[in-house]
């Protein structure tokens, strides 16, 4: 009986760590060995699974902004690139707070997290054809992390109506499509943040997260 009761205290304390604990790979890698068994947000050509303590904000053509009441979430899924199967060009920053490649089966992507002022956090990862970019407060990126990468683990295409939109040319596919392959910090188009950050923000490296 007592030894009955340890392995139960053992499966609730080892099932009940706080995400906040574990590092960033252990996030990543957890989010991509999950077997998602079903989907609750329907997109033309794709479909993902939002958890719980998420709501869609906004939705147009080419992404969502996803909210969690404190950080805005933004996604945005590249039909195109999965139809074309591109490969991943990302290379890790050596001056982020932490920077990473990931490569899980035949899916690829990319972890990269740095510092901005007033100890917030801008953290931007890429897998399996689609990228979640958020700016959170530095207690708050491991949680956030793990959102993210549920959402992008869990996203489901459908081949057929990806390659009919592409044939028929409809208009979300004639707009240039957000670059999910390059960073905020390589890219100039940093006003994708619809936030109260602007270009000129520093970029630190904070040695306290690195993880």
């Amino acid at each position: 009986m007592k030894k009955l009761l340890l392995i139960i205290m053992i499966v609730l304390v080892t099932g009940c760590v706080d995400v906040k604990t574990k590092s960033y790979d252990d996030i990543i890698n957890s989010a991509l060995t999950e077997k998602y068994k079903y989907v609750n947000i329907y997109r033309e050509g794709y479909n993902y699974y939002l958890p719980k303590g998420l709501k869609v904000k906004l939705n147009d053509e080419t992404s969502d902004i996803i909210t969690d009441n404190k950080y805005n979430y933004y996604l945005y899924v590249d039909r195109i690139s999965y139809h074309n199967k591109v490969e991943n060009s990302y290379q890790t920053v050596k001056n982020a707070v932490f920077s990473n490649i990931y490569n899980y089966y035949d899916k690829t992507g990319y972890l990269e997290i740095s510092g901005l002022q007033n100890d917030k956090y801008l953290i931007e990862i890429m897998y399996n054809y689609a990228k979640i970019e958020v700016i959170v407060d530095k207690n708050d990126v491991n949680t956030s992390l793990s959102y993210a990468m549920t959402v992008l683990s869990s996203i489901k295409y459908n081949d057929k109506v990806i390659a009919n939109l592409i044939e028929k040319g409809t208009t979300e596919f004639k707009e240039e499509e957000y670059n999910i392959f390059s960073t905020v910090n390589s890219d100039s188009n940093v006003l994708r943040y619809k936030e109260t950050y602007t270009e000129e923000e520093n970029i630190i490296p904070d040695a306290d997260l690195i993880d």
